[in-house]
């Protein structure tokens, strides 16, 4: 298995990952990826974010990430609905003239062959974002309908705390309610986000455990 730069041709197999990870209300904790962008919006991140896919000796793609670095991120809709954030103390205040990216979808097709690499494709996406600069990186999770509860294991190797929720509406389900998590990116943190910080070395160890047990999230993880 490789991490890679996503291209353009990424796109359609982009598409069949997600459709795999449809939300099943039936078996939430099956559920690990709901919503997402559309092939123009995908084609469009691949130019102008950090997208990277896991892809196997066949060539396969099996998983994805999304981070959205700064600029994207404020041109976006979810800046703009940052405000709309039910903060559990805090706010966006602070955050206004910081480097702030949003780590938006990760998704590993249900397989076992490619859920083990999961972790080494998030932290793929969180060094492309410290490495260029972000002080902070947010996520958020669905909670309702369904909660997504594929990608907690991730966030809690990662130190991500969860800081509040937003009500978001999407025409596929209606209302959905996510909880925003916060990961804060330590100064100096850049070079060794790989191999030598907390965040490296917790998932790394969340890896190999889950490796030794088999305990894999059903079919995750997930990050909407």
């Amino acid at each position: 298995m490789i991490v890679r730069p996503a291209r353009l041709a990424d796109v359609p197999a982009m598409l069949d990952v997600k459709h795999t990870l449809r939300l099943d209300p039936v078996r939430p904790g099956r559920g690990g990826f709901l919503l997402g962008a559309s092939a123009d919006a995908y084609a469009w991140y691949v130019e102008h974010a950090h997208v990277n896919v896991l892809e196997d000796a066949e060539g396969a793609v099996g998983g994805f990430a999304v981070a959205l670095p700064d600029p994207v991120l404020r041109a976006s809709d979810v800046w703009a609905r940052r405000r709309e954030i039910r903060w559990e103390g805090g706010g966006w205040d602070a955050l206004e003239l910081a480097r702030v990216g949003y780590f938006d979808q990760l998704a590993v097709r249900p397989w076992r062959r490619y859920r083990i690499y999961a972790a080494a494709l998030a932290v793929s996406a969180l060094h492309a974002l410290a490495s260029s600069g972000h002080e902070h990186v947010f996520a958020t999770v669905v909670r309702e309908p369904v909660r997504n509860l594929a990608s907690l294991p991730l966030l809690a190797a990662a130190d991500a705390r969860r800081i509040g929720q937003i009500d978001e509406t999407y025409p596929e389900v209606g209302r959905i309610l996510s909880d925003v998590y916060h990961l804060a990116v330590a100064p100096g943190a850049v070079d060794r986000l790989l191999g030598g910080t907390a965040i490296g070395r917790r998932v790394g160890r969340t890896l190999a455990r889950a490796a030794a047990t088999g305990a894999f999230p059903e079919p995750g993880p997930g990050w909407r």
